[in-house]
């Protein structure tokens, strides 16, 4: 065969091989695309995802972001510059899709976008076409990028916005061009912002190559004039890139270290901490090295045969490039041990540098004098390892279809006040709660739920917001002076858990645990939960319940003023009639609030549910009622109807009322719904709204 005809072989089988690696990739990234459960360090998606759904809920497209899982002030986690959680927010408000669906959409997105800039570095190799085709096709093959490159996280974006800047860089240096330079400052500014500890990894090789850009001047002797201008160049690339930085840190830093939990997210306390930055001895300790190698496994392909490639790499020409580009990948695990051995997404920011010396290694071996059939064997070699560990690894749990949370997250999500918050303890800051139950949360740190003046201090925190649960983990669970501390402050019944489920027991405030249980007792909808400690026939509330400003506020949205008590005999229960949310008000139902000064009307809007005389077995009515009650016990009947939906049409649906009101000096004002003659049956009164003004 020609030298020629061999040649078009090669274009034709490297080629083809990306093409092969492009589909498999593309396979991968989309497999249980529409699944809701975030598969692969849930914990940290979560974050990102929580962060979403309160940019896109409060439209606050802003550097001050909420991230509400660690407590008041709900603005205490700013670990980066959303730019990611923008994108997600406008592509889901564009097309309609859920954000986790968009989340992917981006980042795979991202991912595709990055590989051009590697296809144009490579060219500085002076390889042909196909042969950086092949180096893409490691790229594609590699695990991390296959199941990282769909998550909801800024890894890809961040990726993609660091290959641009190396490329940036290069192409800078090389032709000193005021475009190149642009577009080095811009991806480089939006990788720094995105997530810095990535993008100093990306800054190795670029230093890398600007020192040897800078020793050929020297090594010159043409003046001090061409090193000047080269040092000038290599620091325009980054200036604004690292001052921008700077300027996040120094912004971002005092609102976290104030914050009673969230200061160890502080640069320095992520760096030293979190990162184990420049830190020499985990280097050599055996634990990190352990969960190092299982991450190899996970990430990229068994740690033997990344060992055997390190040796064989020994052999062939080329040995120093491919030595020096696999190097970067175990630089950025020296340079942060604890992210990479704890982490298995954080080889997303270096994996690539091993690949591409897979590469390199694998187009030595094509040059060399070895057998050409014995060459395309070893061709097989990283593809298979690679594939072979993503099969085995990643996509066995990517194959799940989970819709993410808990049954007891989605009651939270369903049965509690929109705007309330919960308390969470013993899941660390693991955000997957507060995310699928929406809610805010204050979050008790691992460790934390022994730390009295923390806990104080927390709690006081949330004195203005409406706690409506309180959810326990693991030994949190027996962890009876924390459970009675918090049923102190926020009105919850430490004697046993609301409900219960195999991972986690939920107590419910005292406000809405009556709506919770009669709900629960009657819906097939929650599955594999307990009602621990309290006979479902034995949940009726008894006595008055006082208000606090703060649940008026949330629980009673569509009451104005809000009520300061109730005494709900079936519990406070909003619940779906049509496309509006109404006050469940079963009889006996009664809700005081106090009037206005210079009221003058009440507006009421209430009505019966239709199911309760659309069946065989029907209302005999329902009595509505407003009394206004004097301190010495004196009471007048301000308002009264009868609903008889049975024997009356005019009865049905949803009636509005307007009454003529002026208060008296210390009047207070009582909704009430009674019975018609004691029969509580079907009695499925709904209150819509009250305008006292």
């Amino acid at each position: 065969m020609s030298g020629s005809e061999t040649f078009r072989r090669e274009n034709w089988i490297l080629t083809g091989i990306f093409i092969g690696a492009l589909c498999f990739h593309f396979y991968g990234v989309t497999l249980n695309w529409k699944a809701p459960f975030m598969s692969g360090h849930e914990f940290r998606q979560a974050q990102t995802a929580i962060t979403t759904y309160y940019i896109d809920q409060q439209n606050n497209f802003s550097l001050l972001y909420e991230t509400p899982i660690l407590g008041k002030p709900w603005v205490s986690i700013l670990m980066e510059v959303p730019v990611y959680e923008w994108s997600v927010v406008l592509l889901s408000r564009a097309t309609g899709l859920p954000h986790f669906m968009a989340a992917r959409t981006v980042s795979m997105t991202c991912f595709y976008l990055m590989l051009p800039a590697i296809y144009l570095l490579l060219a500085r190799f002076d390889l042909t076409r196909p042969r950086r085709l092949l180096l893409l096709a490691l790229i594609l093959t590699c695990p991390v990028y296959v199941y990282y490159s769909r998550a909801f996280l800024m890894e890809s974006m961040e990726l993609m916005g660091c290959a641009w800047f190396l490329l940036g860089f290069v192409r800078t240096m090389d032709e000193r061009r005021w475009a190149w330079l642009g577009l080095t400052i811009l991806a480089g500014t939006a990788a720094a912002l995105i997530k810095s500890a990535t993008l100093a990894v990306w800054l190795m090789p670029a230093a890398a190559y600007g020192a040897w850009m800078l020793w050929k001047d020297v090594r010159a002797r043409t003046g001090w004039r061409t090193p000047a201008k080269t040092v000038l160049w290599g620091a325009a690339t980054v200036v604004v890139a690292l001052g921008s930085l700077r300027a996040w840190i120094v912004y971002s830093d005092p609102i976290k270290a104030a914050h009673a939990s969230a200061w160890i997210f502080t640069s320095k306390n992520l760096s030293q901490g979190n990162w184990g930055l420049f830190k020499i001895a985990p280097l050599f300790s055996r634990e990190v090295w352990r969960y190092l190698l299982e991450d190899w496994k996970l990430a990229i392909a068994s740690p033997w045969f990344i060992g055997l490639f390190g040796l064989a790499a020994l052999i062939f020409p080329g040995r120093a490039r491919v030595l020096g580009i696999g190097g970067v990948f175990l630089l950025a695990q020296a340079l942060f041990p604890f992210a990479y051995a704890y982490q298995d997404y954080y080889f997303y920011a270096c994996a690539i540098f091993l690949n591409l010396a897979f590469g390199f290694w694998l187009l030595g071996v094509l040059d060399s004098r070895l057998p050409r059939w014995f060459c395309w064997l070893l061709f097989l070699g990283p593809f298979a390892a690679q594939v072979s560990a993503y099969w085995q690894g990643y996509r066995v749990q990517q194959a799940v279809f989970a819709n993410g949370g808990y049954p007891f997250t989605d009651v939270l999500r369903d049965l509690t006040p929109k705007k309330s918050v919960i308390v969470v303890a013993g899941a660390d800051w693991a955000a997957m709660t507060p995310l699928y139950a929406e809610r805010k949360a204050l979050m008790v740190r691992n460790g934390l739920e022994y730390d009295r003046a923390y806990l104080d201090r927390a709690f006081k925190d949330l004195a203005d917001e409406d706690v409506a649960a309180m959810v326990l983990y693991g030994p949190l669970r027996q962890n009876r002076n924390f459970i009675e501390l918090a049923a102190d402050r926020f009105g919850f019944d430490p004697s046993t858990p609301t409900y219960s489920h195999q991972v986690a027991d939920v107590y419910v405030a005292a406000l809405y645990r009556t709506g919770f249980l009669m709900r629960l007792r009657h819906s097939q909808k929650y599955r594999d939960l307990t009602i621990a400690g309290v006979a479902t026939d034995e949940v009726e509330l008894k006595g008055r319940t006082n208000i606090s400003p703060a649940g008026a506020k949330t629980a009673f949205s569509n009451i104005s003023p809000g009520p300061f008590q109730v005494n709900f005999q079936y519990g406070v229960n909003w619940m779906e009639n049509g496309p509006r949310t109404v006050l469940s008000a079963h009889p006996n139902a009664d809700l005081w609030l106090r009037p206005p000064a210079g009221t003058t009307r009440i507006e009421w809007k209430y009505g019966i549910f239709d199911g309760a005389f659309a069946g065989e077995t029907k209302t005999n009515g329902v009595e509505f009622i407003i009394l206004a009650e004097m301190p010495d016990g004196q009471t007048r009947q301000i308002y009264y109807r009868l609903l008889d939906p049975v024997a009356n049409m005019k009865d049905r649906g949803d009636q509005n009322v307007v009454i003529p009101y002026t208060p008296q000096p210390g009047e207070v004002l009582r909704f009430s719904t009674r019975p018609n003659h004691d029969s509580y049956a079907f009695d499925w009164a709904y209150w819509i709204r009250i305008d006292v003004k």
